[in-house]
């Protein structure tokens, strides 16, 4: 026991020690676990911004947030905030707050006038990217282009105006803003503010050129007099002026001459118009550096695409062709042949698209000036006419070596800029080849594929767009407008006349067949038919179209152009339209369309042009088409509808003449060459189908056109229609027996002796007394 005890005993000094150790810890910990609980028990400081938001929120009267803002000042800097902490300081003061403030006219004793507008404005301008969007501020407009337009009274406040054009711009800068600036009526005082020449002024034309760059001719929708007196305006300063800023005013005119307004009645020539043609005159017959020469070019391209080329001659009704119009357009033409030549030839790709905007100005005079010379509007001298050919032919030339180089660069579709400029470019091809295709024949069938290339993946490129945009919406009410955003230029519209000329010629032709034509034309009439069907019938209750009359029109013509290459495929590739299959798909497009066209006078071309395609295909696709089709005879009854309607003896003087009828004679023009085409057509469909004499017969129209001959007095009736029904009525008679009989009964002998149709009477065994 007494050795166990020794062993684990200590002496009394240690255990002093060891005790006192313990006690230390524990003080320590202690005092570290108050200190920890005194931290959090203290209110935390809060930060200048923090305290800024509380100040603006608890003030509960107009008086008491302005005394807020003050205070507010000195707390805080807006250039330390992110959009967030603006965001969470404007949403504080409040936008309605500003708004009372910025109309405030009553200021206290002793302060300036515009004290109140001063404060709001600076506070405004430093938020405005946080309230854009918002109807209040749209509101303010009045106010703002109030101070803009009355910047006189404000001339010892220049922050005041500079805020005010700052939010201007501002709200000017996006789609709601420019359309709160229009539904405002600001646009007048803005044009106030610039013809003044007050101290904004350069602030108001550049508010105006942001609106009207984007809105175009609604800008002046509600305004059209602000647009006369800019004009006239920025126009007589055009005239008048004849130094460098001449040229910047070239900019500018053309900016506002692509939002011209819908035209007006005018007595006259407009004033602007005088001082825009004499100002635009003298830097066409100066000699010039290239870059002022090309803004002068520029301008003559708008001016021209806008107020037309016969604004170029000076024509007014009943006066004749000024010599000094008539030398400016040849001039013009020559020029922008000339600058075509000088950009394009021997150029590489590159250098070519770096000067691409002037370039195309060029490109629009060529192109109006081509399509108004060959319509006859205006007579050259000979030798006039040999040097604008020259000149245009060098110019193609050009524009066909551009296009050669341009085919070996695989990736110029990646470039949007290049894509748009060899889309002009092959645009501008399109309206020389629609009147001449002698020139250069070689060069030009070397750059058919690419043209054809680009032509096609513009298409499929817009069509995938357009299909993309349909599915997101999903809506039944369809809007019909063209909506040229992320869009690529529809080229092939500007190409068809001119493939419509190719395709008569065998080597084009050949070229234009290899690389599918066919059916990149056939899915193009598609889809401009789905474009315009809108307007054919009666669609779908759930549905409702609303078409422009100018998409309408652009359709019918795309869809007649194309009825016309395929015709000219018809007639020079007839074997390969009586074995591919293909015609037979386009032949049944064109028996469930045309049933489908209103017989109205817009359309009658549209129904002659589909109408004589599909009779011409079904002369070499007759053993597939079978009678129990019933889409054919709804479409054999629309083309005979088409063809009789045409002439009439009511609508003659003396009632014994054959007339073209009151719904055609306007556009009988253009309807001559389909409708005979047509009779043509049908007629040699007679022999190789049995079925569609007798349904002549029960539609009773030979019968019609035998009595209507017998009304038709001697020299009462055309050598070409005389033709046209002596060979149907042939056909016919030669084709039915039933058909020979009915004739025969109705008078078609005494037809023969009126008329002295001598193949008719050989058909009767009619004799002549």
């Amino acid at each position: 026991m007494a050795s166990y005890g020794d062993s684990h005993s200590s002496s009394p000094d240690a255990d002093q020690l060891e005790a006192n150790s313990e006690l230390d810890q524990m003080e320590i910990e202690d005092t570290a676990e108050k200190e920890e609980r005194s931290a959090r028990e203290l209110p935390l400081v809060p930060s200048p911004f923090e305290c800024a938001i509380v100040i603006l929120r608890r003030a509960n009267s107009d008086t008491e947030k302005f005394a807020a803002l003050l205070v507010v000042t000195k707390l805080i800097k807006a250039e330390e905030l992110d959009d967030t902490d603006k965001k969470k300081l404007f949403d504080a003061v409040g936008l309605s707050f500003l708004a009372r403030l910025l109309r405030t006219t009553e200021v206290p004793e002793g302060c300036y006038p515009s004290m109140y507008k001063s404060i709001a404005l600076t506070i405004l301008t430093c938020f405005i990217s946080s309230c854009l969007g918002n109807p209040t501020l749209y509101g303010l407009i009045p106010v703002l282009t109030e101070i803009i337009a009355k910047a006189e009274i404000y001339e010892n406040d220049l922050i005041l105006i500079r805020d005010t054009c700052v939010c201007l711009k501002s709200i000017a800068s996006e789609k709601g803003g420019r359309k709160a600036i229009i539904d405002f009526e600001a646009i007048g005082s803005l044009v106030d503010a610039y013809i003044t020449e007050s101290i904004c002024c350069d602030d108001a034309l550049e508010i105006l050129l942001m609106v009207l760059t984007k809105e175009g001719a609604q800008t002046w929708e509600d305004e059209p007099e602000a647009f006369t007196k800019l004009m006239n305006h920025v126009a007589r300063e055009f005239a008048v002026d004849q130094g460098e800023k001449k040229f910047k005013l070239c900019d500018l005119l053309s900016e506002m001459l692509q939002s011209l307004p819908m035209p007006t009645v005018e007595v006259g020539q407009p004033e602007w118009k005088q001082n825009l043609h004499k100002g635009l005159s003298d830097i066409i017959f100066s000699k010039l550096g290239r870059e002022q020469r090309d803004r002068g070019l520029k301008l003559a391209g708008t001016a021209m695409e806008t107020l037309g080329v016969t604004w170029i001659l000076q024509v007014e009704t009943g006066a004749p062709v000024e010599a000094k119009g008539k030398q400016l357009l040849l001039l013009l033409v020559q020029l922008a042949a000339i600058e075509v030549r000088m950009s394009l030839e021997d150029k590489t790709f590159e250098e070519a698209v770096a000067h691409a905007y002037p370039t195309m100005s060029c490109y629009t005079i060529l192109e109006l000036s081509i399509i108004f010379l060959v319509n006859g509007a205006i007579d050259f001298e000979q030798k006039q006419k040999q040097q604008l050919y020259a000149a245009l032919k060098g110019a193609f030339k050009g524009v066909l070596a551009f296009l050669n180089g341009a085919s070996v660069k695989d990736n110029f579709f990646e470039d949007s800029k290049n894509h748009l400029f060899v889309s002009a470019t092959i645009r501008v091809l399109g309206a020389w080849l629609a009147e001449e295709t002698a020139a250069n024949k070689k060069e030009v069938h070397q750059t058919i594929p690419f043209i054809i290339k680009t032509c096609r993946y513009n298409f499929e490129f817009n069509n995938k767009k357009s299909m993309m945009k349909s599915k997101k919406k999903g809506q039944t009410k369809h809007y019909h407008s063209e909506d040229t955003r992320d869009r690529l230029p529809d080229i092939l519209r500007f190409l068809l006349p001119g493939l419509c000329h190719l395709t008569a010629e065998d080597i084009p032709r050949h070229i234009l067949l290899e690389l599918e034509l066919e059916n990149l034309l056939f899915d193009y009439l598609n889809y401009h038919w789905n474009n315009v069907k809108g307007a054919f019938g009666p669609q779908n209750k759930e549905e409702e179209t609303e078409i422009p009359s100018d998409q309408i029109h652009f359709a019918c013509e795309s869809i007649e152009t194309i009825s016309n290459i395929f015709m000219n495929i018809v007639v020079q590739e007839p074997e390969r339209v009586k074995t591919d299959m293909f015609y037979y798909s386009l032949l049944k497009f064109v028996f469930t369309k045309v049933p489908d066209i209103p017989f109205e006078v817009c359309y009658l071309k549209l129904c002659g042009s589909l109408s004589t395609l599909g009779l011409m295909i079904l002369h070499h696709q007759c053993t597939n088409v079978k009678s129990s089709d019933f889409t054919i005879f709804r479409f054999i009854q629309m083309t005979v509808r088409f063809l009789w309607d045409a002439h009439n003896v009511e609508e003659s003087r003396d009632y014994a003449t054959l007339v073209v009828s009151s719904r055609y004679e306007f556009h009988w023009g253009s309807l001559m060459d389909v409708w005979f085409l047509g009779m043509h057509s049908l007629s040699l469909l007679l022999p190789i189908i049995p079925w569609l004499c007798d349904f002549l017969i029960e539609s009773e129209w030979p019968q019609t056109i035998i009595m209507t001959l017998v009304a038709v007095c001697d020299g009462g009736l055309d050598a070409g229609l005389k033709s046209a029904f002596e060979d149907f009525l042939c056909l016919l008679a030669k084709s039915s027996k039933p058909a020979y009989n009915i004739l025969k009964e109705k008078g078609v002998e005494q037809v023969c002796r009126n008329h002295k149709l001598e193949e008719l009477s050989k058909v009767f065994n009619v004799t002549f007394a």
